[in-house]
Order: structure tokens, then C-alpha cells, then sequence
């Protein structure tokens, strides 16, 4: 028995060392690669977090939340999350699915009777068309920060104004056509199917349960002195943004407000199935079949998309990712096979994107092979 005692104590003893040890060396191997390529790209602010499905096991900020003010980024510093957004959107569908409210393989017509559009195939598009983006549907031909709205009536207002006047692009389940069009249509889905304001839906029923208690897509519900400014080059010099990218008409595709306290929160309850803290978000069946290669009703399969996530191989290993631009820059991958990922969040226009995450993705499953 003392055997035994004297086992437990020295584990407990260790594990703040073991934990370091592995911050540490975290910090070694990413720190450098990010300040260098803030100074290459004259980044502002950016935070950063490497997530296992049991928490973080790494997590930092570097630069400033204004470029005037020198306030230093911190964990708690909010950034616009842009179309990492649809995660949620995609999230709150399944929910709505799996509590049988609706059906993601029925037409939207079922759930929203007042949409249509020109092209008469609409009545036949499905929910999980929409959510996959193989749908046809064309996508802004607008700006969608210009005449920014922020009353209740403003989704379904777009809806019914700008979407009703589009033809289909492309034959439904034809291409992957990426389309924030239709995600705005999928959150007045999920108004009418749950009776709530989508911003109020999502809220209630996955932000809180997750303990993303700082997070919002409500811009007035937001705390301001957090907030990170946008900044992007203008007349050849880096400067504050004199706009702020929030219209409550694209509240489901990219109006998400977070930091990388909660957004760490978000990979982990992802990587464990759909449950954190003891709340289950959604059915670990159902989060494997969002993050599956979709199916169409042709049986034609896209490997590069499941429902609201998107799939890519990084060398021999499938990632989940999404990632969100609208000047704001932010990114989530997520690496199955070794129960871990990232997210990353920046104020800057000239963030790199793609190519960067990449980088951080092979250098992360580098260390989880040692």
C-alpha cells in the first residue's frame, strides 16, 4: 500500500514538470516561426493555441490589440472570427437534427416555405447542400459590410430580398463551391426551426453549455474594451480600419466574436466527441459524420468537405479545418489521428492564411510522431 502511495505521489509530483516540459518545448518550436513571420508581415496582433481532446497544451499571445493604443493581445482579447462561424451554424443544424426538428437531408422549402429563387431546382435543394456548399448557389455579389443591420428581422430580410433574384451557378452536387450565401439562409433555418433568434439559438445551446461564456455573435452584447481593432494597409502604410465587419444580414456566416480562451474550448470539445466539462453538445456518431467526405444523392463523393467542416490531407494525415478572412483573419485545424489541433487568431489583413496554417500543421504533427 505505501508502494502504492508513494507511486501516486511521485506522478503528481512530476506531472507539473511533464506539462511544462511540454510547454516548453512547444514554445520553442512555434513561437520563433510566428514572430518571424508577424515581422516579415507586419502582423499586429495574433494568438495562438495547440489543444489535446483533455485541453490546452499550449497557448499565447503576441503584438497589440490597436497599433495606436500598444495595448498588448491577451487571452481574453476578442477577435472577429469570420467564417470559422459556419462551425457553429453546422453544430446547431445537427442539434436540431438529432432532437428530430429537422431533416438535413430534406429540402429547405420544408422549414423556411418563403425561400426561393429564380432558377426553379430550389425547391428541391437540401439543407445539407447548403451546409456542404454543393448546393449551386452563388454567393455575394455585394458588400457585405456596407449598410451594416442590426435588428431581429435582418437575416430573413436578406433572404428573402437578395437570394429570391439568383439562379443556380452550377447543377446541385456538381462542384464544391463555397458559398456564404447559403449559410445565411441555413441560420434562418435554424430561427424557424427552434423558434428562437439564431444568434439566441446558438448561445443558449452551444456557446454557454461549452463555457464560451466571452463569445458572441451579437456585436452589442460584446465587451468593447476587449476587442481587437482591424488594422490593414492603407495609401502604402498599416493603419487602424475605419470599419468594423459586422451586418447582423451575415450574422450565420461570419459575425462570431471570440478569444483563444474560448476558442480553445471549442477544438477540445470537438476533439472529444462532442462533449466538454460534462455537457454533451452533440453525439460523438454525429460529429464523425460531419467530419466525413459528403455523399451525394448521385453517390458522387467530395473529399474535400463533410457538413460545415473541410477536409484536406496533410501529407499522409486528414485534417479537419476551417478557417475565417474578412480582414480579421482566423484558422482551426484539427488532427483526428493524434487527438490534437490548433487555433489561431489575428487583427490583421495581411495575415498569411492557407500556406501558414499549413506550416504550423506539419510542424505539429512532426512533434506528436516523436
Amino acid at each position: 500500500m505505501k508502494k502504492i502511495i508513494f507511486s501516486i505521489l511521485t506522478i503528481l509530483f512530476l506531472l507539473p514538470q511533464i506539462l511544462w516540459a511540454d510547454e516548453t518545448e512547444l514554445n520553442d518550436i512555434f513561437t520563433p516561426m510566428i514572430e518571424n513571420m508577424m515581422a516579415e508581415n507586419n502582423i499586429q496582433g495574433f494568438s495562438f493555441s495547440i489543444v489535446s481532446k483533455d485541453g490546452p497544451l499550449f497557448k499565447k499571445t503576441y503584438g497589440v490589440k490597436n497599433m495606436y493604443s500598444k495595448e498588448a493581445v491577451e487571452t481574453t482579447s476578442l477577435f472577429h472570427m469570420a467564417s470559422v462561424t459556419k462551425t457553429f451554424v453546422g453544430t446547431a443544424l445537427m442539434q436540431l437534427h438529432e432532437k428530430g426538428v429537422l431533416d438535413v437531408d430534406k429540402p429547405v422549402i420544408e422549414v423556411v416555405p418563403y425561400f426561393v429563387l429564380v432558377d426553379s431546382r430550389y425547391k428541391d435543394l437540401t439543407i445539407r447542400q447548403f451546409a456542404s456548399h454543393i448546393s449551386g448557389m452563388p454567393d455575394f455579389d455585394s458588400d457585405p459590410w456596407h449598410n451594416p443591420q442590426y435588428d431581429e428581422g435582418a437575416l430573413e430580410r436578406f433572404t428573402r430580398n437578395f437570394i429570391s433574384h439568383k439562379f443556380l451557378t452550377h447543377p446541385p452536387e456538381t462542384i464544391f463551391q463555397y458559398c456564404n450565401t447559403g449559410y445565411e439562409l441555413l441560420g434562418d433555418v435554424i430561427a424557424k426551426a427552434s423558434g428562437m433568434p439564431f444568434e439566441d439559438y446558438v448561445r443558449e445551446n452551444i456557446l454557454f453549455p461549452a463555457g464560451m461564456t466571452d463569445s458572441t455573435l451579437l456585436i452589442q452584447e460584446a465587451d468593447m474594451t476587449k476587442l481587437n481593432s482591424l488594422h490593414r494597409v492603407q495609401n502604402g502604410k498599416m493603419r487602424v480600419a475605419d470599419i468594423y465587419p459586422y451586418n447582423r444580414m451575415h450574422g450565420p456566416s461570419s459575425t462570431l466574436i471570440s478569444n483563444i480562451d474560448d476558442m480553445a474550448r471549442w477544438v477540445q470539445l470537438n476533439l472529444n466527441g462532442g462533449t466538454l466539462d460534462g455537457n454533451r453538445i452533440l453525439k460523438k456518431e454525429t460529429l464523425d459524420q460531419m467530419w466525413e467526405a459528403v455523399i451525394g444523392s448521385n453517390v458522387r463523393q467530395f473529399d474535400r468537405v463533410g457538413f460545415s467542416w473541410q477536409r484536406r490531407m496533410q501529407g499522409d494525415v486528414q485534417t479537419i479545418f476551417h478557417g475565417g478572412s474578412d480582414g480579421y483573419r482566423s484558422y482551426i485545424i484539427m488532427i483526428p489521428e493524434y487527438d490534437i489541433g490548433f487555433v489561431w487568431m489575428s487583427n490583421t489583413a495581411s495575415q498569411p492564411y492557407h500556406d501558414f496554417s499549413q506550416q504550423i500543421a506539419d510542424k505539429l504533427i512532426d512533434y506528436r510522431r516523436k
